[in-house]
C-alpha cells in the first residue's frame, strides 16, 4: 500500500494505474493490491471524524483514504443534511415492535424528506472520490422493513447516481429479498448480502442457510461476506468462502470471538481472517479484503489505528 507521500511520487511518475473505467478524465489512481488482492476500507472504520473542521466530511474521509493508501472504498453515508429524526425507533433503524404515534409521524417526515432528496449530492459526491482516483465501488445502504416501493425505488436511484455497481445490505433482513431483487435487476445494482451474528432468527442474515436463500432469489444478489460477525455466529467462514466464492464480492475484515463474542484486535479472535485471506490470494479469486474496524481500544487516532489493521492484513498476504 502507498502512502500519501508515495502516492503522490508514484502519481507524478507514471506508476499508479487507474483503478476507474469509463473516467471522463485522465486520473491516476492510487493502488493498494498486494499479492494480487485487492484491499481496502468501508468508511465508517474512520470515525470518529474531526469534528468543526467546517469542511465536508467527505472530503475529510477522501484525505484519509488517501494517506492510508486505500485504493476500494465503501461508503457509509453522503452526509446528507437535513434528515429527521426518528422517535422511539426500533433497533439499527428497523421499525419497532410497537409503533407510537411519534415513531409513525417522524417515519412518514423521513419518508417524504428522502424521497424528495435532490441527486446532486450524490453525484457530487461520485466526483469527488474520482477525482481523487479512488475506487468507490459500493454503498451502505439497509432497507427497513416499512419502506414503501417509491422509497426503495429512491434509494436505488441515489446509488445509480453515485454509480456503485453494488450496496451492502447493512441490517436488510432475509424477508425483504423478494422486494428488493426487482429493483436489483431494474438498476444493474447487485445487492451485496451482509451477514450479522443473530442465528437463531431465520429473518436475519446470519446463517448460510439464509445466505443461501438469498442468491437463490435473484442473479443480481452477492455476498458481502463479513467474517467477523459470521464466526461470532458460530459458522464456517472458510467453508462458505469456498463454496460460494463465485458469488462474493468483498470481505469485511474484523476480528470476533465465537457465541457471538465482542469485537478484539486483529489476530487475537477467532475470526479465520489468515486462511480467507490465504484462500483468495492462491486461488485468484476476484475478492477484494475490505477493512472495517470495529476494535477501537487501541492507542493512537482513528486513523493511526486504521492503519496498523490495513498493514497487518497486508502482512497476512505477504506470508
Amino acid at each position: 500500500m502507498y502512502s500519501r507521500r508515495e502516492f503522490t511520487k508514484a502519481a507524478l511518475s507514471g506508476v499508479a494505474v487507474s483503478l476507474l473505467p469509463g473516467l471522463t478524465r485522465h486520473a491516476d489512481a492510487i493502488e493498494s493490491t498486494v499479492r494480487g488482492v485487492r484491499m481496502g476500507l468501508i468508511t465508517g472504520s474512520l470515525n470518529p471524524l474531526p469534528e468543526n473542521t467546517g469542511r465536508d466530511p467527505i472530503d475529510v474521509i477522501i484525505e484519509h483514504c488517501l494517506a492510508l493508501g486505500a485504493a476500494n472504498i465503501e461508503l457509509v453515508t453522503v452526509f446528507a443534511q437535513g434528515a429527521p429524526q426518528i422517535v422511539n425507533g426500533g433497533r439499527f433503524g428497523q421499525p419497532p415492535a410497537q409503533r407510537t404515534p411519534e415513531f409513525t409521524k417522524s417515519r412518514q417526515a423521513l419518508r417524504e424528506w428522502r424521497v424528495a432528496l435532490p441527486l446532486d449530492r450524490f453525484r457530487d459526491v461520485r466526483a469527488k472520490f474520482d477525482k481523487a482516483g479512488l475506487n468507490l465501488f459500493s454503498y451502505v445502504q439497509t432497507i427497513d422493513d416499512d419502506m414503501t416501493d417509491a422509497e426503495i425505488d429512491t434509494v436505488f436511484r441515489q446509488m445509480q447516481a453515485l454509480k456503485v455497481p453494488m450496496f451492502t445490505t447493512n441490517q436488510t433482513r432475509v424477508g425483504m429479498g423478494l422486494r428488493v431483487a426487482p429493483f436489483s435487476e431494474k438498476y444493474g445494482i447487485k445487492a451485496a448480502w451482509h451477514p450479522h451474528a443473530q442465528i437463531h432468527d431465520p429473518n436475519e442474515v446470519a446463517t448460510p442457510e439464509s445466505m443461501e436463500k438469498l442468491l437463490g432469489m435473484s442473479k443480481s444478489f452477492v455476498v458481502n461476506l463479513d467474517i467477523g460477525h459470521y464466526t461470532a455466529g458460530n459458522n464456517d467462514a472458510v467453508a462458505f468462502l469456498r463454496k460460494h466464492h463465485d458469488r462474493i464480492t468483498h470481505l469485511h475484515i474484523k476480528d470476533r470471538r465465537r457465541n457471538d463474542g465482542p469485537n478484539v484486535q486483529l489476530g487475537t479472535g477467532d475470526t479465520p481472517i489468515k486462511d480467507c485471506a490465504a484462500l483468495i490470494r492462491d486461488n485468484k479469486w476476484p475478492i477484494m479484503l475490505i477493512l472495517e474496524r470495529e476494535y477501537r481500544d487501541a492507542p493512537g487516532t482513528a486513523v493511526e489505528q486504521t492503519r496498523w489493521q490495513l498493514d497487518y492484513v497486508k502482512s497476512l498476504l505477504e506470508t
